[in-house]
């Protein structure tokens, strides 16, 4: 475990500062650091690759530094590689970043001396009309979300599993989500928490127009499909947050578990409802 890909959330560390300590600290224990490019020159010693592809495919573990939101940019690569992301927090609230700042250069020492464990996490796997995506861009660790891209603007679509026709809907989205997804967007949609070992999904309606409409769990291995209605052509389809194609009316979403799995570096030793009751306590305050 001598190669750490080093990627980094300029947002977090603008001027690089707490990313040049543990850069320093990683190289005088005699491992090598890769990183992009354009962080190369800044940080020296490191080894600059041209995309997160290479650092993910040349590390032994990659480092993220920032929060939830750069490690699911880096989970829809890393899995592909199979190669563990350890997280350390340097944003306000996160549920997959193992590791808060102050803790980081004993977390490291940590995984450099084999005293840590792995957490597989399920992924999703989304397909338009039959069709998969081109570079896995259909991957999700955490949600699909179906929505409108105009606001307060309801869609209409239908829900089947397993080719079992569930409903009609009409509201403002759906959210489809693995249990890592579970307490992100549709914990605030008011889904439920799933343990993230759980291989199951929920599918929670996003202000559902009727009274009876309510979160569904089913298993990891039942296959989603989504049936857009909308005359209009707003809505969307968005992964992780960020949004991956438009969805016409007559359009087909499949979801589904995908044969990837994210791969999550643990030193800390708390357990899931630990983290939760904390992070519950910070965003109370």
């Amino acid at each position: 475990m001598n190669k750490i890909g080093f990627v980094i959330n300029l947002e977090k560390d603008p001027f690089l500062e707490y990313t040049k300590k543990l850069k320093d600290f990683v190289l005088s224990l005699g491992c090598e650091v890769i990183i992009l490019e354009k962080f190369a020159d800044i940080l020296k010693y490191c080894r600059g690759v041209s995309s997160l592809d290479e650092i993910c495919k040349m590390s032994d573990f990659v480092t993220v530094l920032g929060g939830d939101g750069t490690i699911l940019d880096v989970a829809g690569r890393a899995c592909i590689y199979g190669v563990p992301i350890l997280g350390i927090n340097l944003g306000t609230l996160g549920y997959l970043a193992d590791v808060e700042k102050s803790d980081a250069f004993n977390a490291l020492e940590k995984v450099l001396n084999n005293n840590y464990s792995i957490e597989k996490r399920m992924m999703l796997e989304i397909f338009k009309d039959g069709k998969a995506f081109d570079d896995y861009k259909g991957l999700a660790l955490n949600e699909v979300c179906l929505r409108n891209n105009i606001f307060s603007r309801m869609i209409k679509f239908e829900i089947e599993i397993n080719d079992e026709f569930i409903d009609s809907y009409r509201a403002d989205g759906v959210i489809v989500s693995t249990a890592t997804g579970s307490t992100a967007y549709n914990l605030s949609a008011g889904g439920p928490i799933l343990k993230p070992d759980t291989e199951l999904i929920s599918i929670t309606h996003l202000c559902p127009h009727t009274l009876y409409a309510r979160p569904y769990v089913v298993s990891g291995n039942d296959i989603i499909k989504l049936k857009i209605k909308n005359i209009e052509e707003n809505v969307m389809l968005f992964l992780d947050g960020h949004d991956v194609v438009s969805a016409e009316s007559g359009s087909e979403i499949t979801i589904k578990r995908s044969k990837f799995f994210t791969h999550i570096i643990k030193t800390t030793g708390l357990g899931f409802y630990d983290i939760l009751r904390r992070k519950m306590v910070e965003i109370g305050k």
